[in-house]
């Protein structure tokens, strides 16, 4: 007999493998600390791009600007809304920092009426008739004129839309709002407010214009009403800025002891919309446009105030507007100069506006009615 034996077969695997616990937790560890590395260079990478698509924004306006100054009968080289001349000379109700472009804002939202919380009724809005159809770069940019939902009657749900508009080149992407210690109580009491939800536009012409402490005629000192060919020093003389620059270099210690309210927080300093002190996006009348620092480096006096410009002498001065003489007593707070850059247009005679300031103690009444004596 023959006997066969054998074995029974079987299905042999190889050891699973996979992550013992401290393996993973070395993993995670290594994840952890990549993104930490990296997290800072990315948000730097976004602040970036945004500082610079804000810039071109700047750039861009400069440029449809002098397009508006080589069709205006004036030949002005920043666009001045048509209701300009409309307003009431003795209490002018705006000076033109925002209406030149952009779409409606829902800042001071009791202007028309009297009655807070009602965007409509806003100082900036089309009922009021500030709306985007009036804005005349609006126009030179976009080529399509904007309904006006004002005429030939209110058109309530139209308004509505023009303050909800996305017009990019009006919009920085970095604008979050005020700064701490400005002055425009309406904006920084609504802190999370952008300047272009609140005014219509992230950016500000420099229309800076001066008069007598006491009252008096209001002069442009700036480019406003005034072709840029007729500005002295074009590469140095602000066109237009980041809206939170415009209120910022005011943020001084003179400014902040006189006017109620004014806290630029216990470091004296303010931050920009891109992540540095005191720096802001600007474009120049020559249409260059450069990311600058107002803080005057070594200018610190023992509470930690700098200064943000100053003053320079002139071997001239020309008089007012209303032919009072100048001197440098007098042109002191006007004359507004910092490194690389200046806010007047000195020598070049200030330039009668035909609107009246009433007076307040406030040597600059470019901030319109925002300044709080």
């Amino acid at each position: 007999m023959v006997t066969c034996s054998g074995t029974k077969g079987r299905w042999s695997r190889a050891p699973k493998a996979g992550f013992t616990l401290l393996e993973l937790l070395v993993v995670i560890a290594i994840i952890a600390l990549l993104i930490a590395i990296l997290l800072p260079s990315l948000e730097a990478a976004r602040r970036q791009a945004k500082k610079a698509a804000c810039l071109s924004n700047l750039k861009s306006i400069a440029s449809s600007s002098r397009v508006y100054e080589a069709d205006d009968p004036q030949g002005w080289g920043i666009p001045v809304h048509p209701l300009q001349y409309q307003q009431d000379p003795d209490n002018p109700t705006y000076v033109g920092a925002y209406e030149w472009g952009g779409k409606s804002g829902i800042g001071q939202d009791d202007f028309f009426d009297g009655n807070p919380g009602k965007p409509l009724n806003s100082k900036y809005g089309t009922k009021v008739g500030f709306g985007p159809a009036t804005r005349p770069m609006n126009e030179i940019i976009f080529g399509t004129p904007f309904t006006d939902f004002n005429k030939p009657t209110f058109n309530r749900f139209g308004a509505e839309q023009d303050y909800q508009l996305e017009l990019d080149v009006f919009h920085c992407p970095g604008d979050n709002g005020p700064p701490r210690g400005g002055h425009c109580a309406d904006w920084v009491n609504k802190s999370e407010r952008s300047s272009y939800d609140h005014f219509g536009n992230s950016y500000a012409a420099n229309i800076f214009m001066t008069a007598n402490s006491g009252g008096g005629e209001m002069c442009s000192n700036s480019p406003y009403l005034r072709p840029i060919t007729r500005v002295p020093t074009p590469a140095r003389t602000l066109y237009y800025e980041e809206n939170i620059g415009r209120w910022a270099w005011a943020a001084r210690e003179d400014v902040c002891t006189f006017l109620d309210g004014i806290n630029v927080g216990p470091t004296n300093q303010l931050d920009g919309w891109h992540g540095q002190i005191w720096s802001y996006n600007r474009v120049f009348a020559d249409s260059h446009g450069e990311y600058q620092k107002i803080y005057v480096e070594g200018s610190e006096n023992s509470q930690g105030f700098a200064e943000h410009y100053r003053p320079e002498q002139l071997e001239s001065y020309p008089p007012f507007c209303d032919g009072s003489p100048g001197s440098f007593q007098t042109y002191e707070c006007i004359i507004v100069r910092g490194n690389g850059w200046q806010k007047d247009t000195l020598p070049a005679t200030p330039l009668s506006t035909g609107l009246d300031w009433p007076g307040s103690g406030q040597l600059r009444p470019s901030y319109e009615d925002c300044v709080e004596p």
